[in-house]
């Protein structure tokens, strides 16, 4: 094509698109007039935020004023609060929820023979009280017979006590017989006078119900007895309702301390209180 043309060609279309250029600019045009007309002006938008922040403030220092009153205070006095949960009057409504239901099986139905759980627990005391709580759970899941698991004496403090120093071995085994089978040790096998000899393991963090049916299971069927050594953390937070109130059970109820403990404690209590009528707890790590 001749340049000549070409240049025609493009004037053309140039002419063409002329009227939709201008179109599409009064529309702006007329977008921007009316967005001015409804906008406030600038005075009205000092104003309107000098108020909005003199607001503010004052609701700042009343906020204030309320936090500086003390809505609980400490009675003088060192007793209990007037105010108490069990002589409320909805206390009639309140239940115990850690109760298990009426379909959780009795261990006698569902533990198997020559299936038995022994766990080696790990770190410090509350470490190891997680990890003895949670072998209860284990036992469970696994339809197994918990061996009274075994503190920590390898830790930098070298403790050498042992389950039954620390807590009160018969009333946990009775209090747990609703729910798991506990015995104090291996029996003998069935083979001789030797006692079993349990095959060692570990178990990743938070295993969840299904991690210790496929991996565990599988080895108690074979072995008939396995230790979880370094048993801290080893078993999910989310679980099955049953087993939760389970942890509950264990945790709040059957891990009670022995009497020398229980005794030490409570007089370690009497001589706070005697020095001051308030005192704190905390747990150094």
């Amino acid at each position: 094509m001749p340049p000549q043309r070409r240049r025609h060609h493009f004037y053309q279309r140039f002419r063409l698109m002329i009227p939709m250029i201008s179109a599409v600019a009064a529309a702006l045009l007329f977008l921007f007039a009316v967005l001015s007309f409804l906008a406030p002006s600038p005075m009205e938008s000092d104003d309107h935020i000098h108020r909005r922040r003199q607001y503010t403030t004052q609701v700042t220092v009343k906020e204030n004023d309320e936090i500086e009153k003390p809505v609980f205070s400490v009675p003088k006095d060192g007793g209990k609060l007037s105010r108490d949960l069990w002589s409320s009057r909805n206390s009639e409504h309140f239940y115990g929820c850690s109760n298990a239901s009426s379909k959780f099986q009795k261990p006698e139905v569902i533990t198997k023979p020559n299936r038995y759980l022994l766990i080696a627990t790990s770190g410090g005391l509350n470490q190891q009280r997680t990890g003895i709580t949670d072998a209860v759970v284990v036992a469970r899941i696994l339809n197994a017979t918990l061996v009274v698991p075994k503190l920590d004496e390898r830790s930098y403090w070298k403790d050498s006590s042992n389950f039954s120093e620390i807590f009160d071995v018969d009333w946990f085994t009775s209090y747990l017989s609703n729910d798991v089978k506990i015995i104090k040790q291996l029996p003998s096998s069935s083979k001789g006078r030797k006692s079993l000899s349990a095959y060692r393991m570990r178990v990743p963090r938070k295993c969840s119900e299904k991690c210790y049916l496929s991996r565990i299971l599988p080895v108690l069927v074979k072995k008939h007895a396995v230790q979880l050594n370094k048993f801290d953390y080893r078993l999910a937070n989310r679980l099955d309702t049953e087993y939760q109130k389970l942890r509950c059970r264990v945790n709040y109820h059957a891990l009670r301390f022995t009497d020398p403990i229980q005794e030490m404690g409570e007089k370690l209590v009497r001589r706070m209180r005697m020095r001051k009528k308030h005192y704190i707890a905390l747990h150094l790590r």
